[in-house]
């Protein structure tokens, strides 16, 4: 009986009246509302300490730099060569079926290029580092929140976002532009391979076609993509660290929504950028 009871009382509790759902919808609107402030603060904050370093008036030692340009750079090197041959090769292959229906098979080279170079080398390359650098990012400020490390600093005179933020989202837009740039080169490599093995186009005349097509409104376009994904992913990689609760699972759903809001705010970024575009005819 007493089971019976608790089971109905269990369903009332969880069936939510009207004024319940709309308080739930208002309360929220209010969360968003006040997590989107909050984000501004932290993007203000941000820039200031930029500024800082600009006029030489900041905390910043530059060997962080270096060591999260090594983190963030040159150890994601194989991750992105790979991923991005394997795009490559993918777009070459899926484009080469549809294609040789109309006897085309060399634009394949052209498909391949500007796909990439405008846009899917940008995304591709910040997923894995929203994946990888971001959630990273968030787990070490997060464990150093835990920890009281961050008071500590505080304690000492030394701003956080000086000597915790500033290294990694300097490192992040230095390598971002760079790396968006190899997994273009390497995802028409991808596509030249699936080229010469399958369509029997050789190499010089896949490279020319694929030089021919290109253009520098492409390029520039797809390191701008790169840059700022960089930003992105970084300020939301060390936002979500910082505004962790000091809980051990505080650090994991820390890196969980640094990996997905890295990924959204990359999206979002590249429709708004592609409206842009669209809209100044580039």
């Amino acid at each position: 009986m007493l089971l019976h009871d608790n089971f109905f009382r269990k369903k009332r509790i969880g069936k939510q009246s009207p004024g319940g759902i709309l308080e739930s919808v208002g309360n929220w609107g209010i969360n968003l509302w006040t997590q989107t402030i909050e984000t501004l603060c932290f993007i203000r904050l941000v820039f200031a300490s930029l500024g800082r370093l600009i006029r030489g008036k900041v905390l910043f030692r530059p060997v962080d730099l270096w060591w999260e340009l090594d983190k963030a750079g040159v150890r994601a090197i194989p991750i992105v060569c790979l991923i991005s041959f394997m795009i490559g090769l993918i777009i070459a292959f899926v484009g080469n079926m549809q294609l040789k229906l109309f006897g085309a098979e060399i634009y394949v080279a052209a498909l391949v290029a500007i796909s990439m170079i405008r846009i899917l080398g940008a995304i591709m390359t910040g997923i894995i580092m929203a994946g990888r650098t971001g959630a990273s990012y968030a787990a070490e400020i997060a464990s150093m929140h835990l920890n009281d490390e961050t008071d500590a600093l505080k304690t000492m005179g030394i701003s956080p976002i000086d000597f915790l933020v500033l290294p990694r989202v300097l490192a992040l837009t230095i390598t971002m532009p760079v790396l968006t740039i190899l997994s273009d080169i390497v995802a028409i490599f991808g596509g030249m391979f699936v080229a010469s093995l399958i369509m029997n186009v050789s190499i010089m005349e896949y490279w020319q076609t694929t030089m021919d097509w290109l253009s520098f409104n492409n390029f520039a376009i797809g390191v701008l993509h790169g840059w700022l994904f960089g930003w992105v992913i970084a300020i939301t990689g060390c936002w979500c660290g910082i505004k962790s609760s000091r809980t051990a699972n505080g650090v994991g759903r820390a890196a969980t929504r640094a990996v997905v809001n890295g990924i959204i705010g990359c999206i979002v970024t590249t429709a708004i950028l592609t409206i842009v575009f669209n809209w100044l005819d580039i």
